[in-house]
């Protein structure tokens, strides 16, 4: 208990809340009027904002199995579909470490738009970065980057529904774990109650190297149902990781129901 006090105590946490915060007081006001203005402008500026009950990220738990909190900022520029992004999120890797990581970030940017057919695109690279990452011993180097890519198509049918897959992959995984290759599918479809339900199966092989020697490969199921209500977008999920061996085999792969309340400007 007192280690989870001091987490939700730490000026770190204090400072994400506050920015959460500040999403909500000012949103409606300044990213709005940038909303109204996009048809005479090329550049949106969005906003978004989570509240979790867990934060788990491909079937494995980031944050310990309690709650978490997450915001972002992004600009896009549509005639060309480039966009460049932020995103950070409360973590807890060392629950033995006051001083270890607590914050998560990200930094984004690609291009995204649509082909003649409807089809979606996105390409484009993140980099994940770890404050004080250095401070969780035994983790190995914690930041690392990503290159991604992503197709999804809208069927013009009853109750909508909608598919979607894509890929990402690193040449140096979180730990110092060498290549990584991250699949995953989906499909969703929206019912006249406003209840949208999805399926997602992702399969992650992780090569191996400085924390996990063998490597290790898992797939990922999760099955849940969002729902808007005005502003705010209700979510509720099971997720699970199943392998036999690795990092999906240990104590950190999570079995849960995940439910989040997000809203976006």
């Amino acid at each position: 208990m007192k280690e989870i006090w001091n987490r939700f105590n730490s000026a770190r946490f204090l400072t994400i809340v506050s920015t959460a915060l500040l999403f909500l007081v000012i949103g409606n006001n300044t990213i709005a009027d940038d909303h109204a203005d996009e048809s005479t402008t090329p550049h949106v500026w969005s906003a978004n904002m989570m509240m979790a009950s867990e934060y788990v990220f491909r079937g494995i738990t980031q944050s310990n199995e309690d709650p978490a909190i997450q915001v972002g900022i992004d600009y896009t520029h549509e005639p060309s579909g480039f966009y460049i992004g932020t995103w950070a999120s409360s973590v807890e890797f060392n629950t033995g470490n006051a001083d270890g990581t607590q914050i998560e970030t990200n930094l984004y940017g690609g291009f995204a738009g649509s082909f003649a057919n409807g089809m979606d695109w996105d390409i484009g690279g993140l980099y994940y970065y770890y404050p004080e990452e250095g401070d969780d011993d035994g983790a190995g180097e914690q930041d690392y980057v990503e290159v991604y890519g992503s197709l999804g198509y809208a069927f013009d049918a009853p109750m909508e529904p909608s598919i979607s897959a894509g890929f990402a992959y690193s040449p140096d995984y979180y730990g110092e774990d060498g290549d990584s290759i991250w699949l995953h599918g989906t499909f969703g479809f929206t019912t006249k109650l406003g209840i949208s339900p999805y399926v997602m199966v992702g399969y992650m092989d992780v090569d191996g190297d400085e924390t996990t020697p063998n490597g290790y490969d898992y797939v990922v199921y999760s099955v849940g149902g969002s729902y808007d209500i005005g502003m705010f977008t209700l979510d509720l999920n099971w997720t699970e990781a199943e392998s036999g061996v690795g990092k999906a085999g240990t104590s950190e792969a999570t079995e849960a129901v995940i439910f989040s309340v997000s809203s976006s400007w």
